[in-house]
């Protein structure tokens, strides 16, 4: 691809090797790259049913490859993140001949990624795929690292693989489509990328994240390549998620409990900010994190309008459903803290009398 704005990010973690292609207006050329790099391959698009009314026609039409692609779709939503859906949708691959010489594209946001990823990682024992994720929150997290999975009524991405994409395309013009709720449901990301690895990249935020809410395209832009590049980062340090990845779920072993106790209701990037606010909280009151930065950093929860919703459980609710996070050991739940901007720790077993102090001073009682 040789738009001179383009930029490619390498990410190397094991023996997967891939390119992140970031632009604007790229979304043609990466069919057309796709297509002729893949040129003995049947193509699935899978994407939710909202994405595919949007852009289901015009890639078709557009692309003229009719004979070799076809759109699979389901229900938006991350209710359709589970077994039935995945199987619905292996059985239309089944339907349609798909075989090894298959190419999975994955055109949507997280949900989307994660489901087509897993399909991918287990049809035929493993193919290729794409993603091309049209959300804020999947261009700057989900699309990147080889997670891949579906929850179970147990909790959330409880069964999955690490199966990382062969390429990752993001089209920062998607982001022109989406209301502003998605974009702050994507700003979770980009600040916890700041908080754990990047204290430069945090004051950034700090003096222009109105703008980046805002979409200014410079500011916008540079939050999601710097984030994008801590992401990359820590993932080529450990694919699997054995040591140093972990400071990648600061604020998700209280934010999946969120998301699943609201039925899904509160999104992820709502739910990891509520849930970076409390374990913010729970970094100070075990004594690696000093007052005035966790009061940096709520200033910018605040600045972010992350913590602008409203969602009432109890604090033993919340401490149950993390019993059943990936994360516990021994049935020791491990949290991922802050010892100071950008500064991260990981495996840290916390007092529940410590989480509960936490969620009450958050508003939880």
């Amino acid at each position: 691809m040789n738009n001179p704005e383009t930029e490619i990010i390498k990410v190397s973690a094991g023996r997967s090797h891939y390119e992140i292609v970031v632009g604007r207006n790229i979304l043609q050329n990466a069919f057309e790259e796709i297509f002729q790099e893949y040129k003995g391959h049947k193509i699935a698009v899978i994407t939710d049913s909202n994405v595919e009314r949007i852009y289901g026609n015009k890639i078709l039409q557009k692309l003229d490859k009719k004979d070799r692609v076809f759109i699979l779709s389901f229900k938006a939503g991350e209710e359709s993140k589970n077994r039935k859906t995945k199987e619905e949708l292996e059985d239309r691959l089944f339907e349609l001949g798909y075989s090894r010489d298959t190419l999975i594209i994955a055109l949507g946001g997280g949900v989307t990624g994660d489901l087509a990823g897993f399909i991918a990682a287990t049809y035929m024992r493993g193919i290729p795929f794409i993603q091309i994720p049209t959300t804020l929150l999947s261009q700057v997290d989900s699309s990147i690292g080889g997670k891949v999975g579906i929850d179970h009524p147990s909790g959330k991405n409880l069964i999955g693989s690490f199966y990382p994409p062969n390429k990752v395309y993001i089209d920062l013009d998607f982001l022109d489509t989406l209301p502003n709720e998605e974009i702050i449901n994507g700003i979770a990301e980009i600040v916890k990328a700041a908080i754990i690895k990047d204290e430069k990249f945090f004051t950034y935020l700090e003096s222009n994240i109105d703008r980046i809410i805002k979409l200014e395209k410079k500011f916008i832009d540079n939050a999601i390549i710097s984030s994008l590049k801590i992401k990359a980062s820590v993932v080529q340090k450990d694919e699997k998620e054995s040591g140093i990845r972990k400071i990648l779920n600061f604020g998700h072993t209280i934010g999946h409990s969120i998301e699943i106790l609201s039925d899904f209701e509160i999104p992820h990037g709502r739910a990891v900010g509520i849930g970076m606010a409390v374990e913010t909280l729970i970094s100070e009151k075990i004594g690696i994190l000093k007052s005035e930065d966790k009061e940096r950093i709520s200033q910018l929860f605040k600045k972010s309008k992350l913590l602008d919703i409203s969602f009432k459980a109890f604090p033993d609710e919340i401490i149950k459903k993390t019993i059943m996070d990936k994360k516990t050991r021994e049935g020791m739940v491990e949290y991922s803290l802050i010892k100071g901007i950008g500064k991260a720790v990981y495996g840290i077993k916390v007092d529940d009398g410590i989480v509960r102090e936490s969620l009450a001073e958050a508003g939880f009682s």
